[in-house]
């Protein structure tokens, strides 16, 4: 048997897809990967929009698929439109049933079946090799805990996939690339070693910036998170689909053995991105095996994302000493009442996030961290974001701020709040992390301090003549219109500087 997975948007590291091709190749299976990356996602995802293959690249897609048993799309709520345009398109040509996989599906099967012809809902690690062994052999298919089908014009609900609950089983992910394919330029070709080194190079320039320029491994070495922040897809994944048994971790030993591989087989890479939800939850026992295996096996500038309550001294002595250059960490907003929405009270509120900031500025000749932001909240009041505002002004520099606009995730509390308001928008899977449709004076001020603003200059344009003058509703138009100018600005900056057409 052999099934294609597709991943669309910009990303190649897909941890998932990854692992799961990994799998089905050691019970014998073949298994081809197609990566989709397009500047038409990074227009989108900067000034709006929707967007579709050229011709020439769905052309090709239809030949690679056509000695495929099943083809598997990974997607998030964002690509929603544009993979159901897809589906459509592969479905018009292909006979060869297509499989939807990734949180939107998990948390949203029913709309996603009115597309796709099955959807895999949670972990595909014991769901999706079934499948394909029930399809081998010619068995039903209806019956397959975790794969949704359909039968006679019926939905068939199998409810969740079993979740892996021994992480360090499976394999790691797929970078033979035997089989892989890759958009460059628009132009879909066979994936390998090189094109894949340019494109991360490109697409994601390195954090660390103290040394010569080397792209980053990305890493997942747990799966969920301890917090259920109310805007975050994790938390139907805890609360409704499987439980708070959802948040595993993988043994120290088990990722260095991955890192050891990754650093003998790509000597190019030159730092290490772990993207689990917040790294600092280890244990302190777990944060010295892991630096002293690190310091020793690796040696790797890394970096991790925190939450500002595991933002402990004795943890980052141990992490920075082992190499850590950059964290992230969100902050989100400066406001209580937001942040008490956001379910964050507890372990990011505005006293914990400077408490954190502090400490990781005491690090400041080896560290620089990353501060999230949110904004286009419809429940942030001008007084809350003056909240957030004040809240930088306090933050010790330097450091970097990333700001993202709001997006309501089906199955979140803020979600369903939002359903609840009759505030959701038909658009809604259109809009982007960067995309901004609201304008405003203090969201201005926040998307502007990436730039790193003083603190002087930060208090006054919050002081009482300016926030007087700019800081009024007819202002926000015009506001809005300056930040798409200079997101516009940066875009063509950064396409010039980084090669890209």
């Amino acid at each position: 048997m052999k099934m294609t997975f597709i991943s669309m948007g910009l990303s190649t590291d897909a941890v998932g897809i990854r692992i799961l091709s990994s799998i089905l190749k050691q019970q014998g299976h073949q298994a081809q990967l197609i990566f989709l990356p397009t500047l038409k996602d990074i227009h989108r995802r900067a000034i709006g929009g929707i967007y579709s293959y050229d011709s020439d690249v769905m052309e090709k897609i239809v030949v690679l698929c056509q000695e495929s048993n099943l083809i598997g799309i990974s997607l998030m709520s964002h690509h929603y439109t544009i993979a159901k345009v897809f589906t459509q398109q592969l479905k018009s040509r292909l006979s060869t049933p297509v499989i939807w996989g990734g949180i939107h599906p998990t948390v949203n099967p029913e709309e996603s079946l009115e597309t796709a012809d099955m959807v895999c809902v949670g972990e595909g690690e014991t769901a999706l090799p079934e499948l394909i062994n029930r399809m081998s052999k010619g068995q039903d298919l209806t019956d397959i805990p975790g794969i949704w089908t359909k039968q006679n014009g019926r939905q068939i609900n199998n409810g969740p996939a079993p979740l892996a609950q021994e992480l360090d089983s499976l394999p790691f992910p797929d970078y033979s690339f035997e089989d892989h394919h890759l958009t460059v330029d628009d132009v879909l070709q066979p994936m390998n070693i090189q094109n894949w080194h340019a494109h991360i190079m490109k697409y994601f320039p390195p954090l660390n910036l103290n040394g010569p320029p080397k792209p980053a491994y990305q890493i997942i070495s747990a799966r969920g998170c301890p917090f259920h922040c109310s805007f975050c897809g994790e938390v139907p994944l805890s609360l409704k689909i499987y439980g708070r048994r959802y948040f595993r971790k993988r043994n120290i030993g088990n990722v260095i053995a991955e890192l050891e591989w990754v650093r003998d087989s790509f000597p190019f890479i030159g730092e290490i991105c772990f993207c689990d939800d917040t790294f600092a939850s280890r244990s302190l026992e777990e944060i010295k095996d892991f630096t002293e295996q690190y310091k020793k096996k690796i040696r790797l500038p890394f970096y991790i994302l925190v939450t500002p309550v595991n933002v402990v001294k004795d943890k980052f002595d141990l992490l920075v000493g082992a190499g850590l250059t950059n964290v992230g960490m969100g902050i989100q907003s400066g406001s209580s009442r937001i942040i008490e929405l956001y379910k964050r009270e507890h372990c990011a509120n505005a006293a914990q996030s400077l408490r954190a900031a502090q400490l990781l500025n005491s690090y400041k000749d080896r560290l620089l961290p990353y501060y999230d932001f949110i904004v286009e909240n419809p429940y942030e009041s001008r007084e809350d974001l003056l909240d957030t505002v004040k809240l930088l002004v306090k933050l010790p520099r330097p450091f970097v701020t990333r700001v993202y606009a709001l997006s309501f995730f089906p199955g979140t509390p803020l979600y369903e709040k939002a359903s609840a308001d009759g505030i959701l928008y038909d658009s809604m899977y259109e809009k982007t992390f960067g995309q901004r449709t609201q304008g405003g004076y203090l969201k201005f001020i926040i998307d502007m301090n990436k730039y790193e603003v003083s603190r002087r200059i930060l208090k006054i344009l919050i002081s009482k003549p300016f926030l007087k003058v700019f800081n009024q509703p007819f202002m926000d138009g015009c506001f809005l219109f300056i930040h798409k100018s200079l997101k516009w600005l940066a875009m063509r900056l950064h396409f010039r500087q980084t090669g890209l057409t």
